[in-house]
């Protein structure tokens, strides 16, 4: 495991909350490539926050010594972003020191931790810093930002590319959470980015090209070194979100490896794979694809490890931390050496004026229109994680009446997962804050004609991964099941009933649900066979179901009613 505050650095504190870990039987190091040890230290500065104060593998303390300071050539980045890679002839420098910063699944621009962490008026501060120190500099997102959260839901999105475009990001790629609003949603979003998105498995259906403009890749020229970057986002988008009929998420390792090797043919001498995906598929890819550098995202704990050659790295989530990778390239053009860091974004920097400012703006835009009380409750609402994914919940019972009221079908069904906050909701007024917390993805109700078969095959999907507490555990309303959490997964429905009567493997009912638990998601893939009545085109948001409800009621007084109930084991 590896801290990622340093012993005294200026960036961060000494003592981080949350730990940097080493991915399985990865080597804390500092790779060095003919460059003696000694040659290491930046004039001035006796540490950086992150991995170079002092790093921590299964309780022994390595030092590592920060990089020296190379000469540098401009940056030649957005001007070359949508140009084909092509041969510049030799390296143009003696040698050349390049840094890549990272983030990733960033959701508000605000700090986290209690503040003690995160925010984007601090990180704009210390990419600003390390912009300083080397103009050779390329900062990058690798996916999730659009959602969710209270302020997106809102807002879908607006906000974070507002803040990024005043962060300075240089090129990102899709993360599974950027289509939560649809397409026509993340295509708005990128046309207002004033950087470039980069995939090279995530196309138009229809042109076959990247979606919304997307480059398959990008070619540049940062120091006298020809660099080719390209995205990559997890496939299982087509069922976590929502990118709809004319998105088509190609199968990322192979899309990786024929991208790498066209970059390596036209003459890239570093490779660096931008993607959102779990660090199993990461590994897989940085083994078999000609890749330099992995920057990933879709964990929210940050990790760091070794596989062959290739670095891989992930950031967290929230800007709690930036990874800073530095490579040197040597006379020959060939990468000689490299190191990572972690910057911790502490409360210890100071904010950028320009970034607070921006931050304050939405800050006040959404205060105005999240606090406005719609209705009361006046008993605790089960908002937790737990709950809800293995049991009844007087919330989740409420949203799902709300759905199948609101939609006039038999019953209404929805993914325990789909509903956030995590934590016990207070007797007292409910605003428009509290239920965007609660359900922060954009998910639409649909209504769908199905028979009692796949009806009962979905529950049980549902409760396929129950030890795990996978979010595809199905609250409903309108029938009453009884489950044996024991039994083998695929057998566990041991009884159910629709308005009284046993359920009817023939009879066809309809049903209320999320057009992501519809589409396929967390694993619930019986409604795919369903007939669909109202599409995600003409149905509402769950949100604002919910909040009608709310509003509609004035006070409410949930209170679980045995719905759902698991014999004894």
């Amino acid at each position: 495991m590896v801290d990622a505050g340093d012993s005294r650095g200026d960036h961060g504190a000494r003592a981080p909350a949350r730990p940097v870990r080493q991915d399985a039987a990865a080597v804390v190091r500092r790779r060095h490539r003919g460059r003696p040890a000694s040659a290491a230290g930046r004039p001035g500065r006796p540490g950086d926050a992150g991995a170079h104060g002092g790093v921590r593998e299964d309780d022994r303390v390595l030092r590592r010594s920060p990089p020296a300071r190379l000469a540098l050539v401009a940056v030649l980045l957005l001007a070359a972003c949508a140009a084909p890679l092509r041969p510049l002839g030799p390296l143009a420098v003696p040698e050349a020191h390049l840094t890549l910063l990272q983030v990733n699944d960033v959701y508000t621009l605000d700090p986290v931790d209690e503040g003690r962490r995160g925010g984007f008026a601090r990180l704009a501060t210390l990419v600003q810093r390390i912009r300083a120190g080397n103009p050779a500099t390329l900062f990058l997102l690798a996916g999730d930002t659009i959602s969710p959260s209270v302020a997106s839901t809102l807002l879908r999105g607006e906000q974070m590319i507002a803040g990024l475009n005043a962060v300075g990001l240089d090129l990102a790629t899709f993360g599974n959470h950027e289509f939560d609003f649809g397409p026509a949603v993340l295509g708005e979003r990128m046309r207002e980015s004033a950087f470039p998105w980069t995939s090279a498995n995530v196309l138009d259906h229809r042109s076959g090209r990247p979606f919304g403009g997307a480059s398959p890749a990008v070619a540049l020229t940062l120091a006298g070194v020809r660099v080719g970057l390209f995205g990559l986002t997890t496939a299982d988008t087509a069922r976590s979100s929502s990118p709809g009929p004319d998105v088509d998420i190609r199968e990322p390792l192979a899309a990786g490896r024929a991208t790498s090797a066209e970059l390596r043919r036209r003459g890239a001498q570093l490779v660096v794979a931008l993607t959102h995906q779990h660090m199993s598929a990461d590994r897989e890819l940085a083994a078999t694809a000609d890749v330099d550098v992995v920057l990933g995202g879709h964990e929210h704990e940050p990790l760091v490890a070794e596989e062959g050659s290739a670095l891989i790295t992930k950031a967290g989530s929230d800007a709690r931390y930036l990874v800073e990778v530095d490579l040197w390239f040597g006379t020959d053009g060939r990468l000689r050496e490299r190191s990572w860091t972690f910057h911790e974004v502490s409360a210890r920097l100071p904010d950028d004026p320009r970034v607070a400012a921006l931050v304050r703006s939405y800050a006040e835009r959404l205060g105005r229109e999240l606090d406005v009380v719609v209705g009361h409750t006046t008993v605790p609402l089960e908002a937790r994680r737990t709950p809800l994914r293995t049991r009844e919940s007087n919330l989740a019972d409420f949203v799902a009446d709300a759905m199948r009221t609101r939609l006039r079908t038999d019953v209404a069904l929805l993914n325990g997962g789909g509903i956030r906050s995590d934590r016990i909701m207070p007797a007292g007024p409910l605003t428009r804050r509290d239920v965007a917390a609660l359900l922060p993805f954009g998910n639409v109700v649909v209504t769908l004609e199905l028979t009692g078969r796949e009806l009962r095959e979905a529950l049980e999907q549902g409760m396929s991964r129950l030890e795990r507490e996978g979010g595809g555990f199905l609250q409903v309303s309108g029938l009453a099941l009884t489950f044996d959490p024991s039994r083998p997964a695929g057998q566990r429905v041991v009884a159910l009933e629709i308005a009284g009567a046993a359920l009817d493997p023939q009879r066809r009912y309809t049903a209320a649900v999320v057009d992501y638990v519809a589409n396929g998601g967390d694993g619930v893939t019986a409604f795919r066979t369903a007939r669909v009545t109202t599409d995600a085109a003409s149905g509402p948001l769950l949100a604002d179901v919910l909040l009608q409800a709310v509003a509609s009621r004035g006070t409410i007084s949930p209170q679980v009613d045995g719905r759902l109930r698991a014999v004894a084991r």
